[in-house]
This record gives structure tokens, sequence and C-alpha cells, in this order.
């Protein structure tokens, strides 16, 4: 009989691409606060306010992976910030208080943290032992790793992802960027020097499936692919891969700043995340550059959305 897995985050593009990679090999559950979507056999309703989850997500669970939170990107607003903090970290804490009630064997929790996690104007080559940040992103980094942390007390395996910035054809970064190609223009943020670390988000979901079947990964893992690349060289490399001949403009970053707030910080550049416990661990990125996922996709598709 399969194990069975629960993941958090269910609408979420991670945790669909999770779910795909494991649906051949566990039996998966899912948890979600959209009442729409459940459906009490494998997607089941929690409520944070409410400190419920529905004990039949939780039954015969040997594995959680917690991917859910509130978008990074959505503006930072007070009532933004408190939604950030509480859909990770105050998530984490009640998974693990149902756990420990229900005296739950949890073999591995892994759960997705952020390369925030080393401040928001850090400029820096960091790996996994650098020090915490000092700013609000950080801290929340910290508290989210910490209620993961406690899984520790039931004997669980804990492995905490330090996601750089996420490449998804479909979504995010990647999407905004690509649109413009289409018209033979894009955009680069000055000064467009700083180092850019990035992960496709299939690496990050084939990670997490490398996790959950070997027992020596556990801590926090930089996931980032281990090229070096600036924001201008990693522009230059998607715009050769999609249209050679697009016009590069560049934009000041405190217009970026107007326009975004303290979310400009996430996309400024500088920080790049060491991979080599990643490395050491013996896992192998499917893409590690741009041009390893850019030329084996029809790019029409991320147009036609």
């Amino acid at each position: 009989m399969s194990e069975r897995v629960l993941i958090t985050g269910y609408n979420g593009a991670l945790a669909k691409r999770v779910a795909i990679i494991f649906e051949k090999k566990f039996d998966l559950v899912f948890l979600t606060s959209n009442k729409k979507s459940v459906n009490n056999k494998n997607i089941f309703f929690w409520n944070i306010e409410e400190e419920y989850i529905d004990p039949l997500a939780l039954k015969d669970c040997k594995h959680i992976i917690h991917l859910c939170g509130f978008n990074i990107m959505n503006r930072w607003s007070k009532k933004n910030r408190e939604l950030m903090y509480s859909s990770r970290v105050l998530t984490a804490n009640l998974l693990f208080k149902k756990c420990f009630e229900l005296e739950l064997k949890i073999e591995s929790f892994i759960g997705a943290s952020a390369m925030g996690y080393y401040g928001l104007n850090t400029i820096a080559d960091v790996d996994e032992s650098a020090e915490n940040g000092s700013d609000w992103l950080a801290k929340l980094s910290l508290d989210w790793e910490n209620a993961a942390n406690q899984f520790n007390k039931i004997g669980s395996r804990i492995v905490n992802l330090r996601i750089s910035l996420l490449m998804d054809l479909n979504s995010g970064f990647l999407k905004v960027t690509l649109l413009p190609l289409k018209i033979g223009i894009t955009s680069i943020f000055t000064p467009a020097d700083l180092v850019y670390s990035w992960i496709h988000i299939d690496d990050v979901a084939k990670f997490i499936l490398y996790a959950i079947e070997n027992n020596h990964v556990a801590g926090p893992y930089n996931m980032a692919v281990p090229n070096r690349q600036s924001q201008k060289e990693l522009i230059k490399e998607i715009k050769s891969c999609v249209f050679p001949f697009a016009i590069i403009f560049p934009i000041p970053i405190f217009l970026m700043k107007l326009f975004l707030g303290g979310r400009s910080q996430v996309l400024s550049g500088g920080l790049y995340l060491k991979s080599d416990k990643i490395l050491n661990s013996g896992f192998n990125f499917t893409y590690p550059s741009v041009t390893s996922f850019l030329k084996n996709n029809k790019i029409s598709n991320v147009y036609s959305k």
C-alpha cells in the first residue's frame, strides 16, 4: 500500500507540480481553506482562525509537504503582511499541534521557506550556515522554519527549502518577462549587474520527491541553480531563446519602487544562494540553465494564456 502524503497549498503552482510527480507513487491528500475545492475524498478543509483541520486529512499520514502561503508579491500592507505570516507560520504551528495531539508518527516534514531568510537587501554569496537577516521578511522566514522544526519533537525528519526566484512558464517572473518579448521588447532593472538566484519549478518539485525518498536529506537547503548569473545575463539568455533581436529597456530601480514599494527588493537581486549542499546530496538538476528548458518548450503556449 502506498504511503500517504499530505500537501498544503492545494491551489498553488508548486503544489500542483508536486502532485503530478507524486501521484503514481503515493496516496495523496490535500488541505485547502477554499470550501469550493473540498471533496472530502482526498481534498479536505482546514481553518487557521478556528484551529481546525479535518482529521481525515491526517489519518495514516506519513509525510507532510507544507507549501501554502499568501503570495509574497501582493502589496505589503499591514493586513497582507499578517496574512503572509499566518498562512505560513500559524499553519505550520497548527499542523504540528494536531499531529502531536493525535500522536502521529510523521516520518518527514518538508516546508517551503525562502531566500528572504538571509535578508532583503543582502548582497552576498550565502550558504545554509549564513546568518538570518533582520528585516520583516527574514523574521517571517525564520519563524516559518522554526515552526517546521517543531516536528523534531515527534521524531520527524525536517527539510526546509529556501527557495529562490521560481521559474515557471505560466506564472511569476518568467511569464511577465516572456510576454513583452512577443512584440520584441523586454526590460531590466538597473543596476543590472547584481546576481540573480533562481530555480525551475520542476526542479523544486523533483527535489521534494528526492527528499522524501532519501533519508540523508535533512535541514535547510538553498534552492537555486549552481550557475552564477547577473540579471542582465539572465535576461539576455531568455531573449536569445525567444527573440534574439528584442530590444532591452533599462528601468531604474527607483521607478520599480514607486510601483511595487518594498516588494521591489525581492526582484532587485544581489543574493547568490550557494548550492553546494543540494549538489552534495546527490540531486541532479533537470534545468540548470534557462536555455535547458526554454529551448524545449513552446513559448507560444505562454502567450496564449
